[in-house]
Formats: structure tokens, C-alpha cells, sequence
């Protein structure tokens, strides 16, 4: 869904736009196109039906994910000096 306001002041109202959970496309489009428009306070909000478990990795084991991928990311090293793979 993407929120727009339109007007000017206490007559601004909020107006939406409704999106399918496939069409994120389409959706950040449509919030680009409002934004150039001139529109205010512009947002895209979703729920996303296919989504089963957290975003990112799940679980990593000995280094490894639920697939068998290295993982190596650390919050720790993203502040720090760049490492060398």
C-alpha cells in the first residue's frame, strides 16, 4: 500500500494506493511518482503473506546456513577496518 497526503495544511487527507504483496515494483513506482508530483509525506507499508520467518538468516551453525552457505557478516566487523576474505 502506498500513503500519500493531498492538499496543503489542515486540508491535507491521506489518500492510499492499494498493491499486491508481488507488486513491489509497481508499488515503489507509484510512491516515486507521487513524490515527484510534489506530494508529502509518502510511505509504502506492507504484509507480506509469503513471508514464513524472520528476514535474513534463520539459524547459522558452525558457519554455515540452513543451506550450506558460508556466512561470515558480524555486526562487529561492519564498524571496524575492512576484512579480507
Amino acid at each position: 500500500m502506498v500513503y500519500w497526503l493531498e492538499g496543503e495544511g489542515e486540508a491535507a487527507a491521506p489518500i492510499c494506493e492499494f498493491f499486491g504483496s508481488r507488486e513491489l515494483t509497481q508499488a515503489l513506482a507509484c510512491a516515486e511518482d507521487r513524490r515527484r508530483q510534489g506530494h508529502r509525506h509518502v510511505s509504502i507499508s506492507t504484509e507480506l503473506e509469503d513471508h514464513v520467518g524472520p528476514p535474513g538468516v534463520s539459524a547459522v551453525e558452525g558457519g554455515r546456513t540452513p543451506d550450506g552457505e558460508v556466512y561470515e557478516w558480524s555486526k562487529a566487523g561492519r564498524a571496524g577496518k575492512v576484512r579480507r576474505r
